[in-house]
């Protein structure tokens, strides 16, 4: 007789155990997104628009009626690098407006877009010189 009581008490644990999961699953939950260490940014108030034209050998970035030849990604990246940190220091935001040229290779429109990636600075393409 002690064996079935035994096993209810237990059935009874289960049973309160599997509705407190039940309840608990319904509850809703909402995530909030945090910055990570390392990665916050001022706010920012305004935004400025510089255009980077990608040709076959080199690039060009204008900003401003300001034009400047860059000769590799790496220097383009690390131009675009200094322009944000600058920006950002007077409270705006850097947007990156991409022109491939006919002549452009596709992996240097490819490259323009993993440095904006790696460098979370928000791009925009010229659709139409794409095609």
């Amino acid at each position: 007789m002690g064996n079935k009581t035994m096993m209810m008490r237990l059935i009874d644990v289960a049973l309160i155990i599997l509705l407190g999961f039940i309840a608990i699953s319904r509850l809703k939950t909402e995530y909030i997104d945090l910055p990570s260490a390392g990665k916050a940014e001022p706010k920012t108030d305004k935004t400025a628009t510089a255009t980077v034209h990608v040709y076959k050998s080199h690039f060009d970035y204008v900003m401003q009626g300001k034009k400047r030849r860059l000769r590799s990604t790496p220097e383009l990246e690390q131009y675009l690098q200094g322009t944000k940190s600058n920006l950002l220091r007077s409270r705006t935001k850097l947007i990156v407006s991409i022109e491939p040229h006919k002549s452009s290779i596709m992996q240097n429109l490819v490259d323009v877009l993993d440095i904006c990636q790696r460098n979370q600075i928000e791009k925009n393409f010229d659709y139409d010189r794409i095609n």
